[in-house]
C-alpha cells in the first residue's frame, strides 16, 4: 500500500460498513484530483496535509453521532488505557501482597498461599482495573462531546497539527518490527515479578503442601543468603531491563543499536545466572534432599539436573530472542509511492 491508500484506509476504518466504499473511492478521487500529473512524495504529503487528520475527516463523513468515543479520541484512548490498566494491576498487586510480605517478614513467617489470599488478590486487581477503565472513558466520554468536532487534538494537552508524514512513519514501519505497548507492560510486569521472587525467593519459592487453611511452604527451595550475596549483579540486571523498557518505549521499533543493547544484555545475564546457580550452597539441603525422595536420585544428580536444565534453557531462548531481534532490525521500511 501507498501513503494514499493508507490515508483513506485511515478514514474509512471508522465509517459503517455500508459507506466505506463509497466514500474509499470519493476519497480517493478527490486525492488525485489535488494532485498535478507528474506528482512525487511531497506533492502526496502536501495534498493530505490539506485534507487534515483522517480522524477528523472520518468525523466529517459521519452524519451523526453513534459513539461515545469517536475516531478522533480512540486511539489516544486505547494507547492510556493500555498503560493506565496494567500499572492499575501492578499497584493493586504489590500493594496488597507488599503488606502482607512485610507483615511475615516481621513475624519471621514464609508465605501461605491459601485460597482466602489468592482470592482477596484477585479482587482487588479486578476492582483497581474496572475503576482505571471507568474513569479514563468517562474523561474521554466528556472530551469528545465538548472538543469531537475540532479540527485538531486539543493543544491544551500538548498535541501539535496533525502531519501525515505522521501517518507514513506509523505505517511505513512493518509490523514485526514495531514494538507495541503490550510487549513492553509485559517485560515490565516480568522485570518486577522475577526481581521481587529473586530477593524475596525464601518466601515464595520451595516445596508447598496442602493443609486446611490452602497451600503451605515446607522448605524453600535456595539459600536466600548466597542469593543475597550477588544483589549488585542483580540489580544491574534489574536496572538493564528497565532502560531497555524505556528505549523501546521511545523508538517504537527494532533497531540495530537496540538489538544490540538486547543482545550484550542477554549474554551477560546468562553469564551472571551461571555464576549464580553453580553455587555449591545455592539450593537448599532439604529441599534436594525431598526432590530426590520423590524421584529416586541422589541430591548432587537433582541439583545437576536442574542447573544445567535452567542454563541451557536460558541459552536456547536467548538465542532464538537475538536472533528475532536482529532479524526485526533488519525488516526494510515501505515506500511512499
Amino acid at each position: 500500500m501507498n501513503l494514499i491508500e493508507v490515508y483513506v484506509q485511515e478514514v474509512t476504518r471508522w465509517l459503517p460498513k455500508k459507506k466505506k466504499e463509497d466514500i474509499a473511492l470519493e476519497l480517493e478521487s478527490t486525492i488525485h484530483d489535488m494532485l498535478p500529473d507528474d506528482y512525487d512524495e511531497k506533492d502526496v504529503y502536501l495534498a493530505l496535509e490539506e485534507l487534515g487528520d483522517p480522524k477528523v475527516l472520518a468525523n466529517k463523513y459521519s452524519e451523526k453521532q453513534t459513539h461515545l468515543i469517536g475516531p478522533k479520541y480512540y486511539d489516544l484512548h486505547l494507547s492510556i488505557l493500555k498503560w493506565i490498566i496494567p500499572f492499575a494491576v501492578i499497584y493493586s498487586l504489590f500493594t496488597l501482597l507488599g503488606v502482607k510480605l512485610l507483615n511475615l517478614i516481621n513475624l519471621g513467617e514464609r508465605f501461605d498461599v491459601s485460597i482466602s489470599n489468592m482470592e482477596e488478590v484477585l479482587i482487588n486487581a479486578i476492582t483497581w482495573s474496572i475503576t482505571a477503565y471507568v474513569f479514563v472513558t468517562v474523561i474521554f466520554a466528556i472530551m469528545e462531546q465538548v472538543d469531537g468536532k475540532n479540527e485538531d487534538l486539543p493543544k491544551w494537552m500538548g498535541f501539535t497539527s496533525w502531519d501525515p508524514k505522521k501517518l507514513w512513519k506509523e505505517y511505513s514501519v512493518p509490523k514485526k518490527k514495531s514494538i507495541p505497548l503490550s510487549e513492553i507492560n509485559a517485560g515490565l510486569i516480568w522485570t518486577v515479578v522475577w526481581g521481587v521472587g529473586y530477593f524475596y525467593a525464601d518466601r515464595f519459592l520451595g516445596i508447598y503442601e496442602s493443609g486446611q487453611d490452602g497451600l503451605r511452604m515446607v522448605t524453600p527451595a535456595f539459600n536466600q543468603e548466597v542469593l543475597l550475596s550477588f544483589w549488585p549483579i542483580v540489580l544491574l540486571l534489574l536496572g538493564a531491563e528497565i532502560a531497555l523498557a524505556i528505549y523501546k518505549l521511545i523508538k517504537r521499533k527494532w533497531s540495530r543499536n537496540m538489538a544490540a543493547f538486547f543482545m550484550i544484555y542477554k549474554i551477560v545475564s546468562v553469564a551472571a545466572f551461571v555464576v549464580i546457580l553453580t553455587q555449591p550452597k545455592l539450593f537448599a539441603a532439604d529441599f534436594l534432599t525431598m526432590l530426590s525422595t520423590w524421584f529416586g536420585a541422589a541430591p548432587a544428580i537433582m541439583k545437576d539436573y536442574m542447573v544445567w536444565g535452567t542454563l541451557t534453557l536460558m541459552v536456547v531462548f536467548g538465542a532464538i530472542a537475538i536472533y528475532e531481534a536482529f532479524k526485526k532490525a533488519n525488516m526494510n521500511n515501505r515506500s511512499v509511492l
